[in-house]
């Protein structure tokens, strides 16, 4: 029986990007696509920018005004379906126009440089509306993959609202780390309270690397051949401990070697498959 993944991620080439995730994002999901042992959807912001005439983003009834509830109030989305270019790797996109429309190409900070202070709401509700519609999608997958500080959320709302609902019990998480920066690292205690959820410290902001690893069934570390995220890792002291005490993998991008993506894709789905 094949494995469903549910791949959540804030960028995929073509579509947008803003770092090497957008890249891996396509490289990876089209890899999983293709194996017979495998089936992927991928779950998506729909920024402003993405045309939906050229990549031919279509509406789902069943998937159309869907009630979200965040921060007390109720929020309509909606998701749109499209595929990834040159491919049959079916993206979600989701639509909520105040969040995500007026996103710059940059997608997290504004063009003089300025990271955006709601990042950490933006992505919150993306883990929230990620989480819930899939009981409107008809589909648990067996694995949902997190990727990096935008998907950091999942994993914790995950354990603490979705996993005793017999719809989701059966799911594991896997979160991939692709960077780390400070100025993305730490989501205010606000989106906790906007998600009905208790921040796991008493500290002002909370650390989501570390959430999100604590949460995790599996943590990927996704370098390249110089190693530098991994020695970023082992440097910072918290995250050197969290680590090492939760199921965790190296994935290495070697650009020097031929069918390198390849060789990435298989050493997660064995650690996957181990789980």
């Amino acid at each position: 029986m094949a494995l469903n993944l549910y791949y959540a991620t804030s960028e995929v080439a073509p579509f947008c990007g803003a770092y090497s995730l957008s890249t891996f994002s396509r490289r990876i999901t089209t890899i999983y696509n293709e194996d017979p042992d495998m089936t992927v959807r991928v779950v998506h912001p729909k920024y402003g920018f993405i045309s939906e005439r050229k990549y031919i983003l279509r509406e789902v009834i069943r998937l159309r005004d869907l009630p979200i509830e965040y921060n007390g109030e109720e929020r309509i989305i909606n998701l749109k379906s499209a595929f990834i270019p040159e491919s049959r790797v079916q993206v979600y996109f989701l639509q909520y126009n105040p969040y995500y429309k007026a996103i710059p190409e940059l997608l997290y900070k504004a063009r003089n440089g300025r990271v955006f202070k709601d990042n950490d709401e933006k992505f919150s509700f993306f883990a929230e509306v990620t989480l819930k519609t899939l009981k409107n999608l008809y589909w648990a997958p067996d694995y949902m993959l997190c990727n990096d500080w935008q998907c950091s959320m999942i994993p914790g709302l995950f354990n603490q609202k979705y996993k005793e609902d017999d719809f989701y019990k059966n799911i594991k998480t896997i979160f991939l780390l692709h960077s780390l920066s400070d100025s993305t690292r730490y989501f205010s205690n606000d989106v906790f309270t906007h998600l009905n959820l208790e921040p796991p410290t008493e500290n002002k902001v909370q650390d989501m690397l570390k959430y999100a690893m604590d949460n995790s069934d599996l943590v990927v570390v996704v370098d390249n051949e110089k190693n530098e995220l991994i020695n970023k890792v082992k440097a910072d002291k918290i995250l050197k401990n969290t680590l090492d005490n939760n199921n965790h993998i190296i994935a290495t991008v070697d650009s020097t070697l031929p069918g390198k993506w390849s060789q990435v894709a298989n050493s997660i789905k064995t650690a996957i498959q181990e789980l």
